[in-house]
C-alpha cells in the first residue's frame, strides 16, 4: 500500500493515465495506534493499471521485485498502392498498433474519413461495419477524442523483460481495409486512426492523405445531320444507315526503361469516331474512322515484405529473448524445408524479424540467420540474379565483408503476362510482376582475419544485449533484372550479437544435414631452435623456441 498523496506520482512515473488508474484504482483508511487516519492505495493495482509489470527477479523474492514500465501506443497508417483513386474504386489502407503493454490481448482503434471541408463521411466510405460499433468484451469500452466507442481489436499480448513494442496490423488481418470511393465526390480526403491500448493510453493520431478523381466520361457518337434536300432531278438517295462500330483492340506496345531503373510501358488503343462523308451522288454516308490513344504506365523496382525466416542457435525470436528473467522462451519452427520457403501446402514459417525496431533480430556468433524479401516491379523485366553483402562491425571499428548470393524462389514468381488488354479508360495495363528471394548465412566467429594461418580477433557478444560491447551485422541486397536495372535494400543495422549457452535454445532445427557453421582455416604452429631472430615469409616475427615444443 501507498500514501493516496502519492498516488499522481506514482501513475507519472508509470506513465499510466490517470483517469483511468484512479477508476480501478481500491481505496481504504487505516487508524494507527494513536487513532490517526491515514488513506492509502494498492499499489500493485497503481502498477497494473498504469500498463506496467513487476518483474521476478532472479532471488526469487515477491518482497523485492524490480518494475517495469512501458510507453503508449504508436499509431501508423499506409496506402497500399497509389494514393489517387478514380471514383468508383476501392482504395486499400492498412492501419498499424504499435502496442508495449503488459497482461493485455486487446487494444483498440477508431478511423475516421474527412473531406477538404473537415465533414465526415466514415460512413460512407465503407461497405463493411467492422469499424464502427461498440466494443464488446468485457463490458468495457473506451472511447475515441470525439468521443465515440473504439473498436476493440486482438493484438497486442505480453512483452518481453525489458518492455518491446509489438506490432499489429489490422487486428492480425492479412487483407488491407477497403474504401469504397462510389459514394464520395471528386476531391482531397483524409482517413485519421486513432489507438489506445486497454489501460486508455492513447497514442499520436497517424493521419494519411488520399484524392478521388472523376472517373473519364466515354464519348458520345454525334448525332448525325439532317438529309440535305433531294436536287431538283438526279438520283433519289436513300436514308443512310450507321455500320456496326468496328471491334476495339491494343494496336501497339513498347517497353522501355523509365530513368530511374524501372520500366515504362507505352500502348496504343483503337478509338473509334463516327463521321459523315458522300458518295459520287452526292447521297449521305456513315462511316467509323480510328483516332488512336496512347497511354504510359510506370512499373517502379521496389524491395519489400523483408521476413526472417529462420534463426539457428539464436537467443529466441526478437520480442521473448531468453534471459536469466525469462527462461521459458522458445522459438518453434514445423515447415521441414530449409531453403526458406514457404510453399507447397506445408505450415509456414514464423516471422521474427522487427523492421520497425534496431536490430531487427539477435543471433549467435557460430550461428546462423535467414532471411528474404519480395521484388515487385515490371512483368517484362524480371530479376535475373541476386547478390547480398554482409558487414560484421565490432565495437572498434574492425570489419568482417562478405558477399554471398541472394538464390530466387522460382515458384513464388507471380507475373500475369507483359501484353496490355484495351480498356475504354485506360486501365489495361497488366498488374506488376513479383518474386521471392532468400539467403542463409552463418554469423563469423572472428570479425577480422589477420595474416594466413593465424586470427587476430574475435566477434564481440555480450549475455547482457549492450549495443555498445556488441558486434552490429548490417546487409544490403541487390537485385538485378534481365535488362540490367538494379534495385537494393539495405538494413545497416539487421542484427546484433547475443551470447548465451547453446543449451538453453528451446529450437528445432529444420534441416539436421545443413552447415550451419562458419568454416574457419587450419593453421600451425611455427617455431624455431635457433637464437637468432627469423622473419617469416609475410614479415611476421617467428618466435624463438628455446626448448622442444608439445
Amino acid at each position: 500500500m501507498v500514501g493516496q498523496s502519492t498516488v499522481s506520482q506514482w501513475i507519472a512515473a508509470l506513465k499510466g493515465d490517470p483517469s483511468y488508474v484512479t477508476a480501478h484504482l481500491w481505496n481504504t483508511t487505516f487508524i494507527d495506534s494513536a487513532g490517526q487516519p491515514f488513506s492509502v492505495s494498492n499499489v500493485s493495482q497503481i502498477v497494473e493499471m498504469s500498463g506496467a509489470a513487476f518483474v521476478p527477479n532472479s532471488n526469487g523474492d515477491w518482497f523485492n521485485q524490480p518494475v517495469y514500465a512501458t510507453d503508449p501506443p504508436k499509431a501508423q497508417i499506409t496506402i497500399v498502392g497509389s494514393d489517387s483513386v478514380q471514383q468508383g474504386k476501392s482504395l486499400k489502407f492498412k492501419d498499424h498498433a504499435f502496442i508495449e503493454a503488459y497482461h493485455t490481448n486487446y487494444h483498440f482503434e477508431w478511423v475516421t474519413v474527412k473531406n477538404a471541408s473537415g465533414v465526415d463521411v466514415t460512413s460512407e466510405s465503407f461497405n463493411e461495419n467492422s469499424l464502427q460499433g461498440k466494443a464488446p468484451y468485457n463490458g468495457e469500452t473506451l472511447y475515441a477524442s470525439n468521443g465515440a466507442p473504439m473498436v476493440e481489436v486482438q493484438g497486442g499480448g505480453a512483452t518481453t523483460y525489458p518492455p518491446s513494442f509489438v506490432e499489429t496490423t489490422d487486428g492480425g488481418s492479412t487483407q488491407p481495409n477497403e474504401i469504397d470511393t462510389k459514394n464520395l465526390s471528386p476531391g482531397h480526403y483524409v482517413i485519421k486512426l486513432e489507438v489506445k491500448d486497454w489501460f486508455n493510453r492513447a497514442a499520436t493520431s497517424a493521419t494519411v492523405d488520399f484524392t478521388v478523381i472523376q472517373a473519364p466520361s466515354p464519348p458520345q457518337p454525334p448525332l448525325p445531320p439532317p438529309t440535305p434536300p433531294s436536287p431538283p432531278s438526279g438520283p433519289t438517295c436513300p436514308n443512310p444507315t450507321i455500320p456496326p462500330m468496328p471491334a476495339n483492340e491494343v494496336l501497339s506496345y513498347n517497353w522501355s526503361p523509365d530513368g530511374t531503373g524501372g520500366q515504362m510501358l507505352t500502348w496504343t488503343d483503337t478509338h473509334w469516331q463516327l463521321q459523315t462523308t458522300s458518295d459520287s451522288d452526292g447521297c449521305t454516308l456513315f462511316e467509323w474512322v480510328d483516332s488512336p490513344i496512347t497511354y504510359h504506365h510506370d512499373y517502379p523496382l521496389n524491395l519489400s515484405n523483408f521476413q526472417v525466416t529462420g534463426l539457428f542457435y539464436d537467443p529466441g525470436q526478437p520480442g521473448d529473448v531468453w534471459s536469466p528473467t525469462n527462461p521459458t522462451a522458445s522459438q518453434q519452427n514445423s515447415d521441414a524445408y530449409s531453403d526458406g520457403s514457404t510453399d507447397g501446402g506445408n505450415q509456414a514459417l514464423p516471422t521474427y524479424g522487427n523492421p520497425t525496431r534496431s536490430p531487427s533480430i539477435y543471433v549467435r556468433v557460430g550461428g546462423g540467420v535467414a532471411f528474404r524479401l519480395e521484388w515487385t516491379g515490371s512483368p517484362h523485366d524480371m530479376p535475373s540474379r541476386a547478390n547480398v553483402t554482409f558487414q560484421l562491425v565490432n565495437p572498434d571499428g574492425d570489419t568482417n565483408v562478405w558477399t554471398k548470393a541472394f538464390p530466387l524462389l522460382s515458384d513464388t514468381i507471380f507475373n500475369q503476362g507483359d501484353v496490355p488488354v484495351w480498356d475504354p479508360n485506360g486501365n489495361g495495363f497488366p498488374p506488376p510482376a513479383t518474386e521471392v528471394g532468400w539467403v542463409y548465412t552463418s554469423i563469423p566467429k572472428y570479425a577480422t582475419t589477420g595474416v594466413p594461418k593465424s586470427f587476430s580477433q574475435l566477434t564481440a557478444w555480450n549475455v547482457s544485449g549492450d549495443r555498445a560491447s556488441s558486434a552490429h551485422l548490417g546487409t544490403s541486397v541487390s537485385f538485378i533484372t534481365g535488362e540490367g536495372s538494379t534495385v537494393t535494400w539495405n538494413d545497416a543495422d539487421f542484427a546484433q550479437t547475443l551470447g548465451y549457452p547453446t543449451w538453453y535454445y528451446l529450437h528445432q532445427i529444420p534441416d539436421a544435414t545443413a552447415k550451419y557453421e562458419q568454416s574457419q582455416p587450419t593453421w600451425n604452429r611455427m617455431y624455431t631452435t635457433e637464437s637468432l631472430p627469423k622473419l617469416g615469409s609475410l614479415g611476421q616475427l617467428v618466435p624463438t623456441i628455446r626448448v622442444s615444443g608439445p
